[in-house]
């Protein structure tokens, strides 16, 4: 597991920012940023938010089990699952689904125009668009740190339709199950303690 400080220094290079740009995005000073990311302090559960919240990120914490992975382990096989239908949309009707990709980017400009990190990954999609679609099925469906970043900011939203997205996350669930069999339980424990 990285540190907290080379996690704040991956996130702000991939921004493309300097210390003192970053710093100044998150209102603090450039000297605590550059101790942040050098290890030579750890910030404070809050300061960490902060600096995060500043690159467009948000920090959560998780208890997770050793056994199954935990949770986080799972929404990421949930996000692959579905993008991989997302994909089999992408052969049968390339022009169609990036598209709508291009559309929901250029409207999602317009809304997030004042968060650069959402702005740098929409760049980032566009670009990924223009490689074509081998580029995109390498991202919907990577295990890369850049790719699991871009799928939080995926724009293929409405590609699949609403009966389509429902069938693929019970189909997850049922399989989901079947492997994790000691998991679904600790699932169902934590929403009847809600």
């Amino acid at each position: 597991m990285r540190n907290a400080g080379a996690l704040v220094r991956a996130r702000r290079t991939r921004l493309g920012l300097s210390q003192r740009a970053a710093a100044r995005v998150c209102g603090i000073p450039q000297s605590m940023l550059s101790r942040i990311e050098s290890g030579q302090t750890d910030p404070s559960v809050t300061t960490l938010a902060r600096v995060l919240a500043g690159l467009g990120a948000e920090l959560y914490l998780e208890l997770k089990s050793l056994e199954t992975g935990g949770e986080g382990r799972r929404e990421k096989q949930q996000s692959l699952w579905v993008n991989r239908l997302i994909v089999g949309e992408l052969t049968r009707d390339p022009d169609r689904v990036v598209a709508v990709a291009r559309d929901n980017i250029t409207r999602w400009r317009d809304i997030h125009a004042g968060r650069p990190s959402i702005l740098a990954a929409l760049d980032r999609w566009s670009e990924i668009l223009d490689a074509g679609v081998e580029s995109i099925v390498a991202t919907l469906t990577g295990q890369s740190e850049e790719a699991e970043d871009l799928r939080q900011n995926s724009p293929f939203a409405g590609v699949l339709s609403q009966k389509q997205r429902e069938q693929a996350l019970r189909s997850f669930r049922s399989h989901w199950e079947r492997r994790h069999p000691d998991a679904a339980v600790g699932v169902a424990e934590k929403s009847l303690a809600r």
